[in-house]
């Protein structure tokens, strides 16, 4: 159709809104900006840049040498190692001392006491954690949930980061497949304004935010993405960039790491699915994913439900949005929803 705009892949077509909108997200006080008019701006969308490739990979099987000690490894069934998490050899943080704080009356700060792990995600020379199977995804996930249980025997931390950075635009150096874990001496504010958000919600009606996020978003399903025994995955309304997905479980759990052994295998399906939509639909473009889940010392949570962020990078933050916090998203998430459901894999 002529009124249509040209976006990102040939096979796209974003149909022009009729107007600009702003969308208030369910859980925090953020805005967002949805406005098909940002797709007719010159460079809205950055070419992609290049990760290093190293002619001795220090993350594939067979050069362990080239890293620190593992601190864990998921094994091969028959040898060999799976997934293999190890210390970054250039931390944000350390693991040695107390987080000890001082304060001058105006500038206050705090030792970075904690852990920065990174976690090589296959043996295999691989780039892209969407060729890997469900089965491995899953094995990944239980890094994931090893690593945040041995984190809570230690109280100088209070919250572990998990994050995947994929391609250049992302923050990738390194192209093997890998993601990481910072475990923090504190709760990062989003976190907590997520947290506060969530309390707020529970406070005033009496049951969990996401919960009911889910079940309205399932209801409507202009939005919903995939949807399994066990979890579902859509985009959300307000979403920051365009693509960006919400994967979460439909039962209440406010803790990642006590997933049981069923749930990590779906979930390594469902997180499959949802990046092969991506790699397939959008042409591999670089993203994100970030875990939220409860910190370390809290119990259960009833407010509180962890989810995971898929956040492809295909649009840049740029003064508008350092400036105020709204971020701008060109592609109306219904239509995002739209073409990726059709997306074969």
């Amino acid at each position: 159709m002529e009124d249509e705009v040209p976006f990102y892949v040939p096979w796209f077509r974003v149909r022009p809104m009729a107007d600009p909108e702003l969308r208030k997200d369910p859980v925090v006080e953020r805005w967002v900006i949805v406005s098909t008019d940002r797709l007719s701006r010159t460079h809205e969308l950055h070419a992609a840049a290049a990760v290093s490739r190293l002619e001795s990979c220090p993350f594939c099987a067979g050069h362990e040498h080239l890293t620190l000690p593992a601190t864990l490894e998921i094994p091969n069934e028959r040898d060999g190692w799976r997934v293999r998490v190890v210390p970054n050899m250039f931390p944000a943080v350390r693991g040695d001392g107390e987080p000890q704080t001082w304060s001058d009356g105006w500038h206050e700060g705090t030792r970075g006491v904690g852990v920065h792990e990174v976690v090589i995600e296959c043996p295999q020379h691989e780039t892209s954690l969407a060729n890997l199977p469900a089965d491995h995804l899953a094995d990944l996930l239980r890094a994931y949930g090893q690593r945040i249980q041995q984190a809570r025997h230690d109280p100088r931390l209070a919250y572990p980061m998990i994050f995947k950075n994929s391609g250049a635009d992302a923050g990738a150096s390194l192209e093997h497949a890998h993601s990481q874990i910072l475990i923090l001496p504190q709760v990062p504010r989003t976190v907590q304004e997520e947290l506060d958000g969530a309390k707020r919600y529970h406070e005033s009606v009496g049951r969990c935010l996401f919960c009911d996020w889910w079940r309205q978003e399932q209801v409507a399903g202009e939005r919903q993405l995939l949807d399994t025994t066990r979890f579902t995955a859509f985009l959300p309304y307000a979403g920051r960039f365009p693509f960006e997905m919400c994967i979460l479980p439909k039962a209440h759990a406010s803790h990642f790491e006590e997933l049981a052994e069923e749930e990590l295998a779906e979930l390594g399906e469902v997180l499959r699915l949802a990046l092969r939509k991506l790699q397939s639909g959008l042409n591999d473009p670089p993203y994100n994913y970030l875990l939220h889940t409860a910190p370390l010392a809290a119990g259960p949570l009833p407010h509180y439900h962890w989810h995971l962020e898929v956040l492809p990078r295909i649009t840049g933050v740029a003064g508008f949005e350092w400036g105020t916090g709204y971020f701008v998203n060109p592609v109306p998430p219904e239509q995002a929803a739209e073409y990726l459901r059709g997306v074969a894999i």
